[in-house]
């Protein structure tokens, strides 16, 4: 009889323990009714994060094609000795000129970006750091088209025809697979943000079909 009394004991203790253990993890997963929008959510806030950071970055980096350039010359086109050195001075030129101009353009407008994500409308506060994104991407633009062709007066004095022809080659090619990426990159943020944007209407729904007590 004890035996008996004391088995019954045990998986009454199991079922109680077991009953906590379900209760404490179902409400640590469970969302919280009294959060904010936007709050509670996983990755919510580093999504948003991100997608501020994401538009002080131009969409083509000058800076980045000047590097890249150098190093496609350097090592894939194959130049030799001497046109590497008298092409040094040139790019060194141009990368700081394209430096120091990108470095006005973030001082122009990050803090307008930064200014837009102040709002608590989040949709108006992308739209308009969007708008101000597009505006810096044409500026952008603009330096690009200058610069570049500067540059390519500059390199046509000291390397081949060839020699360019190849280089410039492979900066498109470049420049293809980048935006490539880019564009791969925001379809699936894009998705991801579409895939949030229904949760939220499908729990605000549950939420509507609550019953008053609860």
């Amino acid at each position: 009889m004890r035996q008996k009394f004391f088995a019954i004991g045990t998986i009454a203790l199991m079922a109680v323990v077991s009953l906590f253990i379900f209760e404490h993890v179902t409400s640590a997963q469970r969302p919280d009714r009294n959060a904010q929008p936007g709050q509670n959510q996983r990755g919510g806030g580093d999504r948003g994060n991100r997608g501020m950071m994401e538009m002080f970055n131009p969409s083509i980096n000058p800076v980045s094609i000047v590097e890249n350039s150098w190093v496609d010359l350097s090592f894939k086109v194959g130049a030799d000795d001497e046109s590497l050195v008298n092409a040094r001075p040139i790019y060194k030129a141009t990368l700081e000129k394209v430096e120091m101009k990108m470095k006005e353009l973030r001082g122009k407008y990050e803090p307008k970006i930064t200014e837009a994500f102040t709002s608590d409308d989040r949709r108006a506060a992308f739209q308009k750091a969007q708008t101000l994104r597009n505006e810096m991407e044409q500026e952008v633009g603009v330096l690009l088209a200058n610069s570049g062709k500067a540059f390519q007066a500059e390199l046509k004095k000291v390397l081949s025809e060839e020699d360019l022809t190849h280089l410039n080659k492979l900066t498109k090619e470049r420049q293809i697979k980048a935006q490539e990426s880019r564009n791969r990159i925001r379809g699936f943020q894009q998705g991801g943000q579409r895939g949030g944007q229904g949760g939220q209407r499908g729990g605000q729904g549950g939420q509507r079909g609550q019953r008053p007590s609860q």
